[in-house]
């Protein structure tokens, strides 16, 4: 894929490694300052998504009286109405259109992404792979090699 917001990247990067624009330096030794290692030179987006889903494996495996954990399978209160307007892309719904890779096992559909679905029936089907730290693992690599 094309990304679009490369010139901030590497400008946040530059940032990061404390490199001036007028120091004459690459983008991509910039690039090898931060990520420290040749493989991980990837597009900043990439590494990003690919941390969110290692915390995300990582609260999942939490104990269920943990505040983050906690906090990610909050239902609201009985009659509760959300408020027009607001956020349209919450960390949740980007995880889960993240995570959609893992919905489908070839023909067979995982509970959780369907529209009749409960809406956090994903999470409780993403805490059954991500208690197997092994299987989590080659999960977040088939979806960062399929998005990368």
């Amino acid at each position: 894929k094309k990304f679009k917001n490369t010139v901030f990247d590497n400008r946040c990067l530059r940032t990061v490694a404390r490199v001036r624009w007028n120091e004459g330096v690459s983008n991509a030794e910039v690039h090898r300052r931060v990520f420290r290692n040749a493989r991980d030179c990837r597009h900043i987006a990439f590494v990003i998504n690919l941390h969110r889903l290692r915390w995300l494996g990582h609260v999942l495996r939490m104990q269920r009286n943990r505040l983050p954990y906690r906090t990610i399978f909050a239902e609201p209160a009985p009659g509760w109405k959300k408020p027009t307007g607001g956020q349209h892309m919450t960390w949740l719904r980007n995880m889960k259109a993240l995570t959609l890779p893992l919905s489908k096992i070839g023909r067979y559909r995982l509970p959780g992404w369907g529209p009749r679905d409960h809406p956090l029936s994903w999470l409780q089907t993403l805490s059954d792979i991500a208690a197997c730290r092994s299987q989590w693992r080659a999960c977040i690599h088939s979806i960062s090699n399929s998005t990368n």
